[in-house]
């Protein structure tokens, strides 16, 4: 009777997940763009109230547990029989393996069916093909333009550290009003109230395990490791904020937090979402055409750079076999979700950003009075 319950949960699951298969298009439209989206924006909401991560608490209560009831396990194998001690042991493992099946339903529900939704590009009538080099060092000379304009307008320590004009409360509503523009000029199934966006107490636990933010599905939290540099926090909101509002895959979560950068006038904001996508635009450079990226490279203002070393900085120290082990775990992940490239797959991002470049490069060439260039600022 108490495995009915979770195994009808997880069965009901299955069957989404087969639907999805066999009528992606149908589902992801009643499914991922209207049920999943009222329940995750009623979950969000409540989560919200909350003013720690429930996630984190979570996680810490499940190690502490294991480690109680392994200790408690070996002391009982020496003070009662045997039969008795298996006795218990079996109460214990129906009941983990209950709850084992339960969270794997909800997971399906509130994660794993957005993994088998159609592929962002479906939503925003992309084509995505193989570019040229010549296109992939243009979109990199564009976006670095971008991205030294808006440095210009973050405001610096004399000696050259981003010193943050707006909270991390202010960094969480200016995205979510950038979803919602999104969503009106694109019509991408983005915008919504999910105000459940958490920084991690434990944040420099997640350095030393390379992970700078993550989707918690049982609790639909956006969690963000407050530890890293200044600069990265608000594309780190934007990016698992991707993730809330349905969008799973790792490559699509990193092409809508270069999107959101188009869609906000906070320069902080814009700023982090454009260097965060810089990063990726550059280790593509370098693998494909790396006598470029010296000429590229060359071109970040005095400000980027800095920031990039800061970045390299930080992480050094966290080089570590742990990190190493994070990260498969992490591919691991990936392709038992559908990301059959597994880490790897993030490069389809840089795809994703050639093809709207070609979009929006037309679309400049049609107005080319409505682009214009600001200079580095002396503030």
């Amino acid at each position: 009777m108490k495995m009915r319950v979770p195994l009808l949960m997880l069965a009901f699951g299955l069957i989404l997940l087969l639907l999805f298969r066999l009528f992606p298009g149908f589902m992801d439209t009643v499914y991922s763009g209207f049920i999943y989206k009222l329940l995750a924006q009623g979950v969000s909401s409540v989560m919200a109230l909350i003013p720690f991560s429930m996630a984190e608490i979570i996680l810490f209560f499940l190690l502490l547990s294991l480690v109680y009831y392994i200790i408690k396990g070996v002391v009982q194998l020496f003070v009662r029989p045997f039969a008795q001690v298996w006795r218990i042991w079996k109460g214990y493992l129906m009941r983990l393996g209950s709850l084992a099946i339960t969270a794997i339903a909800i997971f399906l529900f509130t994660c794993g069916l957005n993994y088998h939704r159609l592929p962002l590009e479906d939503h925003l009538g992309y084509v995505v093909e193989p570019s040229s080099t010549g296109e992939l060092c243009a979109l990199a000379a564009h976006v670095v333009d971008l991205t030294n304009c808006a440095a210009a307008y973050t405001r610096r320590t004399p000696e050259g550290a981003l010193n943050p004009d707006y909270t991390f409360d202010q960094y969480r509503k200016s995205v979510m009003k950038a979803y919602d523009s999104l969503s009106v000029t694109t019509d991408l199934k983005v915008g919504g109230h999910f105000p459940s966006v958490k920084p991690v107490m434990a944040s420099r636990g997640m350095s030393h395990a390379f992970v700078m933010g993550f989707f918690f599905p049982w609790t639909l939290e956006a969690n963000v490791n407050k530890d890293v540099p200044a600069f990265w926090i608000p594309a780190l909101i934007a990016h698992e904020q991707a993730h809330v509002r349905g969008f799973m895959r790792e490559d699509e979560a990193n092409f809508l937090t270069y999107l959101i950068a188009r869609h906000t006038n906070n320069m902080e904001l814009k700023y982090s979402c454009l260097l965060h996508s810089l990063n990726y635009l550059l280790g593509a450079v370098h693998k494909a055409v790396p006598e470029k990226y010296g000429e590229i490279a060359k071109a970040l203002s005095p400000r980027v750079v800095y920031d990039l070393r800061q970045n390299h900085a930080y992480w050094e120290p966290f080089q570590s076999s742990f990190s190493t082990i994070s990260q498969q775990v992490n591919d691991a992940y990936l392709r038992a979700n559908g990301q059959k490239d597994g880490v790897s797959s993030y490069g389809k991002v840089v795809d994703l950003m050639i093809a709207d470049y070609k979009i929006f490069r037309e679309q400049v060439q049609q107005n080319p009075d409505d682009s214009v260039y600001i200079g580095e600022g002396t503030f």
